[in-house]
C-alpha cells in the first residue's frame, strides 16, 4: 500500500465517545462510523497521511484486515483518503430553462409598520404606496402556470409591504387562480406573509377555506416586540398582533401557521422569543434569522451577540433533539430545515430557489430574482407581459453555480453554497460574493446538527422516515 493523504476538504467527522456521524461534503450523504472506521479516520486525523506500516501497527490484533481495508477502501472511494490532493469541483450546468412552481406578488410597496429594520428599499406608507394592478396580477399567474411545465402544484405567495392592505386584490386572485389552474389539471396553493396586525374575521375564514400556509412577522413578547416592530407613529404592535395572531391560530387550522423572528442589533434571546411565540402563543414552528444589513449598520448582530445567539440557538437545538429521540414534533423551524437537509442529502450548487423554481413579481410587473429584489437596482429578468428573459436568468444562474475557491474549501459548501444573495447584495453590492462574515457560524451550526442528527438516528432513526409527519416541513402536512 503506498502512502495515502487524509483529504480533510470532503468529509466532517463530529460525535463523541466513539461514535461519530460522518457527512461526505460534496455529496452531503451521512455516514455511522463503525469502530473501524472511527479508529482508522483518527489515525488519519493524527498524521494526515497512512502507510501499511501504520495500519499495521496501529491495528493488528485490534481489527481484522478485512475491516481495515475495507474502510480505507470506502474513504479512497469517497475521496476522503487519495494519493494526490482530491477535489471535487462541480463544473457550471448551462440551464437554458427552469421550469417555475412559486411567484411572490409583491401586490403593494405600502406597509402600516415601520420596523427599524426593514430592508425593503421601496418601502413607503399605504397612503403613498405603489400597487399592483388586478390585470398584471392576472398576468403573473397566466406566467407562473405556462412556466410551470413538470409541477402538478404551483405556489402563489402574497407579499408586501403588508400584503393585507391588499386583501380585496387576494380576494379576487385566489379564485382566478384556482380556476385557472383546474383548466391545466394543476392545483395552487397560496401563501401570505404578514406583520398580522390588521387581521379581520373576514380575512382569516378566507384563508382557513383556501388552505392559506400563513409566515407571521413576530420577534418575541411585548418588550422585545415593541422594541422593533412598531407603527408609523412609532407605538408598539404586541398587544394587537398577539391579539389578532390568537384568533388566526383559532380560525385558521387547514395549514400550521409559523412565526419568522428577524434578529437585529440588541435582539439575541433566543429561548425567551421562542417560549413566547410557541409556549404561549401556540404557534406550529418558529424560526429565526438575523437582519440584512451593511457591514457598518448598527442593525446587524455584532460578533459577540451572534456568539450569544449561536449559543442559545444550540441549547433549544438540543431540546429538538431530545424531542426528536421521543418521536415527539418539536417547533424549532432551523433545526427542522438543518435536519431534513442532511437526511435527504440536499447538495446545493446554488444558495437557493431564487431563478430555479421562483422568481418574484414587482408591483410594476418586473420578474425579480426573489421578493427582496423587487424594488431595487438589481436588474430584472423579464416581465409578466414579455415572459421570463431566459438567456440572462441562464447566464445568471450558471454564473452563480461557480463556486468562490474560498467555499471550495468548506465543509458548509454543500449546504450553504455561499449564502443569500440578498444578503451579499447588501453587504458588498455583489450578489456573487459570499456572507463571509457568517461563515464560521454555518460551520458551526452544521458540526452541532451532524452531532444532533447521530443522537437521533441511534435512539429513533424512524423519526427520518417520509411519513413521519413530527419531521415534516410545515407545508407538507395535510
Amino acid at each position: 500500500m503506498s502512502t495515502l493523504q487524509l483529504q480533510r476538504q470532503n468529509y466532517r467527522a463530529v460525535g463523541k465517545d466513539g461514535q461519530r456521524f460522518l457527512l461526505h461534503v460534496p455529496t452531503t450523504a451521512m455516514y455511522e462510523l463503525d469502530k473501524a472506521a472511527d479508529s482508522v479516520l483518527g489515525l488519519l486525523e493524527e498524521t494526515g497521511t497512512i502507510s501499511e506500516q501504520d495500519v499495521r501497527s496501529r491495528f493488528d490484533g485490534i481489527f481484522s484486515p478485512d475491516e481495515v481495508c475495507g474502510t480505507l477502501a470506502d474513504f479512497v472511494d469517497l475521496g476522503i483518503l487519495s494519493g494526490e490532493r482530491k477535489d471535487f469541483k462541480n463544473a457550471p450546468r448551462e440551464i437554458k430553462h427552469s421550469p417555475i412552481s412559486t411567484l411572490v406578488l409583491t401586490l403593494t410597496t405600502g406597509c402600516n409598520l415601520g420596523c427599524t429594520y426593514c430592508y425593503r428599499e421601496d418601502l413607503t406608507t399605504p397612503s403613498k404606496a405603489t400597487v399592483m394592478e388586478e390585470a398584471t396580477a392576472r398576468h403573473a399567474i397566466d406566467l407562473l402556470l405556462k412556466e410551470s411545465i413538470g409541477h402538478e402544484r404551483v405556489n402563489v405567495v402574497f407579499f408586501g409591504g403588508e400584503a393585507t392592505t391588499r386583501f380585496a386584490s387576494i380576494r379576487a386572485l385566489v379564485p382566478y387562480a384556482e380556476e385557472e389552474s383546474e383548466k391545466l389539471g394543476k392545483k395552487v396553493d397560496f401563501s401570505l406573509t404578514t406583520n398580522a396586525s390588521l387581521l379581520t374575521d373576514e380575512m382569516i375564514a378566507f384563508f382557513h377555506d383556501h388552505r392559506f400556509g400563513i409566515s407571521v412577522s413576530m420577534d418575541g413578547d411585548e418588550e422585545i416586540h415593541d422594541r422593533y416592530r412598531i407603527t408609523i407613529g412609532g407605538k408598539g404592535t404586541h398587544k394587537l398582533v398577539s391579539k389578532n395572531v390568537r384568533r388566526l391560530l383559532a380560525g385558521c387550522t387547514s395549514r400550521p401557521v409559523g412565526a419568522r423572528v428577524t434578529l437585529s442589533g440588541g435582539n439575541t434571546d433566543v429561548a425567551r422569543i421562542y417560549r413566547h411565540l410557541y409556549d404561549e402563543l401556540g404557534f406550529a414552528e418558529v424560526g429565526f434569522a438575523p437582519a440584512t444589513a451593511s457591514n457598518d449598520s448598527p442593525l446587524g448582530l455584532d460578533g459577540n451577540e451572534m456568539r450569544t445567539v449561536i449559543n442559545a440557538m444550540k441549547v433549544l437545538g438540543q431540546e429538538y433533539t431530545e424531542a426528536a429521540k421521543r418521536g415527539v414534533r418539536h417547533g424549532f423551524s432551523n433545526m427542522n430545515q438543518l435536519m431534513q437537509d442532511l437526511f435527504s442529502g440536499t447538495r446545493k450548487t446554488v444558495p437557493c430557489g431564487a431563478g430555479i423554481g421562483l422568481l418574484a413579481v414587482s408591483v410594476e410587473g418586473k420578474l425579480a430574482l426573489c421578493h427582496r429584489f423587487t424594488g431595487t437596482d438589481f436588474p430584472s429578468f423579464g416581465d409578466v407581459n414579455a415572459g421570463i428573459a431566459q438567456k440572462e436568468l441562464s447566464a445568471f444562474l450558471t454564473e452563480a453555480q461557480t463556486m468562490h475557491p474560498a467555499c471550495q474549501k468548506c465543509s458548509a459548501r454543500s449546504i450553504c453554497a455561499g449564502g443569500c444573495y440578498h444578503e451579499s447584495y447588501v453587504r458588498h453590492g455583489d450578489v456573487m460574493s459570499p456572507t463571509f462574515s457568517h461563515c464560521d457560524f454555518i460551520r458551526e451550526w452544521l458540526d452541532f446538527g451532524i452531532e444532533c442528527y447521530g443522537e437521533i438516528m441511534r435512539a429513533n432513526p424512524a423519526f427520518f422516515t417520509p411519513n413521519n409527519k413530527a419531521q415534516q416541513p410545515l407545508g407538507d402536512q395535510q
